[in-house]
C-alpha cells in the first residue's frame, strides 16, 4: 500500500537546491524513524513503513509514503500512515530528534571523507550512472562534506516541519493498494480509502509526538578486565593471536585498506543444532526475537536513539551448527563497538511487546509465503535434498503456538554463556595498543564454562540415485528447473580450485549455448558449493528459467553439454582464463578487508593453518585440462542428481 504526492522534479543544478536535499533527507530519516518505532508497539497498524521521495517519471518527482501491512490491514495502515504525516505537519519534529539526525549526517560524511581514497568503484559507477540519467550532479565527496558542514548547523525545526505541507497535499494524489486474492479478506473500495484520508485530516485526537530519551551510560557498571595470557603472531598473513584468561581465542589483523573501518566476527560451535526436537522452533528464532528487544536498559528503539551520529553495528546469529556475532565500526567508535559486543553476550533485553509484534509479523508472512511458486519451488527443493527430514522443514503458520520468548530467551543465554569456546577475529584499521585494553575488559572479562561441546549433525545425505519432482503453482507462463548433484568431497586446495574451475567452465558454455544460441533463458547458473563441517561433502546447482514449453529442450542441452565436457574435457583457453580470472579475483579481494574477515574466520573454524591463505596462488597449479575434465566426471554424476521444476498450474 502506497500514497504518492506528484510533484514538479525538484531542480539539482545549485548549491541551494543541495541544502533543499539535505534538509529533505533530514525530513524523511526523522518521519521514517517514528514509522519504526510505531511498527514496534502492540498490534501495530503495519508491519513496516516508509517514507521517500525522489524521480517519479519523466518531469515529475512523488513524496510517498508506503506500508505493508496484513490482510485486511489497509484501512487501518493507511489511516496510522497519514496520520504520522499529518501530526508532523501540525505539531512538527522536536529539537532532540532534529539533532540526532544531524549528527547522523555529518557522522555519514566524516567517514565517507576519510574513505574517499579506498572507496569502491560500484558506489562511483552508481553515482555516474545517476548523474547521466538523471542530471544528479557529481561534486566530490569533499564538497559535499563541505556544504554539509556549512549547511548543517543552520537547518532549523521550522523549515524541516513545513515539507509536510508542502509534500501532502490533496492534488495529484494516488493511492495505491495490492492485496492477494483470498477467501474472507475485504477489499476496499474507493470511497473507504478517501474517507480514511479525509478522516485524518479533519481528526482532532492527533497528539505532539513525544521524544523519549535518556543520559544513562550504555553499561551501568564496567565489567573487571581480564588478562591476556598467551601471544603468538603469524607474520606471513600479518596476524596477531591473544589468548584470554576466560578461554577466548581474538585474532587481529591490521590493515590500511580503509581508514574508517573495523570489522569483527566471533564464532562458537554448536548453534541450533544443540536444540532438541521440542524446542527447535523457539531455538530458530532466537536470534530475531531477542536481540529485536534491545539490550541492557535500552529498547531496540531507544538504543537507536543512543548511537545516533556513532558508526557501529552489531548483529548476534544463531545458525545450524555455530552462534555468534558480526559487527562494524569506526576506529573512533571502538570502545563502543567492545561495549555492544559485552552487552549482547551478557545483558539481552527481552521485550513480550515486541515479542507480539514478531509473532503477528510471522504470522502474516507465513500465511503469504506459500502462494508464491517460487517459495513453493525452493521448499520442495530443500525438503527433497534433506529427504523430508523434520529439523530442516520450513516453518509453518501451525507452529506459530510453539513460539516461546522465554524458551527463545533461555536458548540465546545458554549459546552465550561460555566465551571458551569463542573465537574473535578484527580486521582493519587497528591500533594493537589501543585495542589491547578494551580486549581485556571487554572480552577477557566474559563468562566462562570451559565447556567441551561442538555441532550435532542431523544432516541427511540427499537420495541416491535420480530423483524428480514436479512443483505446478502459479498462472505466469514461466517455468524454472534446479537440477542439483551432490556426494562426497575431499577438502583440499586441488578438489576446491578444481570443482570451481569446473562450474564456471559448464556455466560459460551453457549460457552460450541456452542464451546467445538458443534464445531459451535470460540466464542460467551453475553454483558449486563444498565444506568439511558437519562432513565432506559437495553440491553443484544448476538453476535455469525459460518458457515451460522449452524445458524438455533446456534439460537435455544442458545434460548433453555435460557429455561433451567429460568426454572431451575443457579447451586450453578455458583453464588459461580460469587460472587468469582466479588471480585477479585473488588480488582484488585480498585487499580487502571482508574477505581477509571471512578467510581468517573459515580458517579457524576448520583448524587450519592462517599462514596457508596467501598460498592461495599456490593452487592454480593444480588446474589442468585433465584435472577439470576429471572433476566434470566427478561432480556431475548423472546417475545420481536431484531435480525439481516449476510448471505453472494447468
Amino acid at each position: 500500500m502506497a500514497v504518492y504526492h506528484k510533484h514538479p522534479a525538484a531542480d539539482q543544478s545549485t548549491v541551494g537546491s543541495y541544502r533543499r536535499m539535505l534538509v529533505e533527507r533530514l525530513f524523511n530519516d526523522m518521519i521514517n524513524e517514528r514509522l519504526t518505532e510505531i511498527a514496534q508497539k502492540p498490534d501495530p497498524p503495519f508491519l513496516g513503513a516508509v517514507s521517500s521521495r525522489g524521480r517519479f517519471v519523466g518531469s515529475k518527482d512523488a513524496y510517498v509514503l508506503s506500508a505493508l501491512v496484513g490482510d485486511g490491514g489497509i484501512p487501518k495502515g493507511l489511516r496510522a500512515l497519514y496520520t504520522e504525516g499529518e501530526r508532523v505537519a501540525r505539531f512538527g519534529f522536536t529539537a532532540t530528534e532534529l539533532e540526532r539526525r544531524k549528527a547522523t549526517a555529518m557522522r555519514y560524511f566524516e567517514r565517507a571523507l576519510a574513505e574517499k581514497e579506498t572507496a569502491d568503484s560500484n558506489s562511483y559507477a552508481e553515482e555516474f550512472t545517476r548523474a547521466f540519467l538523471e542530471g544528479e550532479p557529481t561534486p566530490g565527496i569533499q564538497y559535499e562534506y563541505d556544504l554539509h558542514k556549512l549547511f548543517l548547523p543552520g537547518v532549523s525545526l521550522e523549515e524541516v516541519n513545513a515539507l509536510a505541507r508542502e509534500w501532502m497535499t490533496d492534488r495529484n494524489r494516488v493511492v495505491m493498494a495490492s492485496l492477494p486474492e483470498k477467501p474472507g479478506v475485504a477489499v476496499p473500495t474507493e470511497a473507504e480509502l478517501r474517507k480514511v484520508l479525509a478522516d485524518v485530516q479533519t481528526e482532532m485526537g492527533i497528539a505532539a509526538y513525544k521524544d523519549t530519551t535518556t543520559d544513562a551510560p550504555l553499561l551501568a557498571t564496567e565489567p573487571a578486565a581480564g588478562e591476556i595470557v598467551a601471544r603468538r603472531e603469524i607474520p606471513e598473513v600479518g596476524v596477531t593471536e591473544w589468548t584470554l584468561s576466560n578461554g577466548a581465542r581474538v585474532v587481529l589483523k591490521p590493515t590500511k585498506f580503509k581508514e574508517d573501518e573495523i570489522l569483527f566476527q566471533a564464532t562458537s560451535p554448536g548453534g541450533i543444532s544443540i536444540a532438541e526436537d521440542m524446542n527447535l522452533v523457539p531455538a530458530n528464532t532466537a536470534d530475531q526475537v531477542v536481540p529485536a528487544g534491545g539490550l541492557g536498559v535500552f529498547s531496540a528503539v531507544d538504543l537507536e536513539k543512543k548511537l545516533a551520529g556513532k558508526a557501529v553495528n552489531i548483529r548476534p546469529s544463531i545458525d545450524e551448527l555455530e552462534e555468534g556475532l558480526s559487527a562494524s565500526a569506526s576506529p573512533k567508535d571502538a570502545e563502543i563497538l567492545f561495549q555492544l559486543v559485552y552487552m549482547t553476550f551478557t545483558e539481552p533485553r527481552p521485550d513480550p511487546v515486541v515479542f507480539d509484534v514478531f509473532k503477528s509479523q510471522i504470522k502474516t508472512y507465513l500465511e503469504n509465503r506459500t502462494k508464491s511458486p517460487e517459495t513453493v519451488f525452493t521448499d520442495t527443493l530443500r525438503t527433497t535434498l534433506q529427504r523430508d527430514q523434520p529439523r530442516f522443514r520450513p516453518m509453518t503458520v501451525e507452529e506459530i503456538p510453539l513460539l516461546s520468548l522465554e524458551k527463545s530467551l533461555a536458548f540465546y543465554r545458554d549459546r552465550f554463556a561460555d566465551a571458551s569456546d569463542f573465537t574473535f577475529v578484527l580486521v582493519g584499521n587497528l591500533d594493537l595498543a589501543s585495542i589491547e585494553p578494551l580486549v581485556k575488559r571487554y572480552l577477557a572479562s566474559l563468562p566462562s564454562l570451559n565447556r567441551k561441546e561442538t555441532w550435532k549433525d542431523w544432516r541427511v545425505s540427499p537420495p541416491e540415485g535420480v530423483v524428480k519432482r514436479t512443483v505446478e503453482k502459479g498462472v505466469e507462463p514461466k517455468s524454472m528447473t534446479a537440477i542439483v548433484f551432490s556426494g562426497p568431497f575431499k577438502d583440499d586446495p586441488g578438489s576446491r580450485i578444481n570443482i570451481r574451475a569446473a562450474g564456471q567452465i559448464l556455466e560459460s558454455r551453457l549460457r552460450k549455448l541456452l542464451r546467445e544460441k538458443l534464445s531459451g533463458t535470460y540466464d542460467v547458473s551453475v553454483r558449486p558449493s563444498y565444506g568439511r563441517i558437519p562432513r565432506e561433502e559437495f553440491r553443484v546447482s544448476i538453476d535455469l528459467g525459460t518458457d515451460p514449453g522449452r524445458m524438455d529442450e533446456m534439460t537435455k542441452a544442458i545434460f548433453s553439454e555435460i557429455k561433451k565436457m567429460q568426454k572431451k574435457g575443457p579447451t586450453g583457453p578455458e583453464v588459461d582464463e580460469i587460472r587468469l580470472a582466479e588471480s585477479r579475483s585473488y588480488e582484488t579481494d585480498s585487499r580487502q578487508n571482508g574477505w581477509w574477515l571471512q578467510e581468517l574466520s573459515d580458517s579457524y573454524w576448520l583448524g587450519e593453518d592462517p599462514a596457508a591463505i596467501v598460498k592461495y596462488l599456490d593452487s592454480l597449479k593444480l588446474l589442468t585440462r585433465d584435472s577439470v575434465k576429471a572433476a566434470a566426471k566427478l561432480y556431475f554424476n548423472t546417475k545420481r542428481y536431484v531435480q525439481v521444476t516449476l510448471y505453472p498450474e494447468k
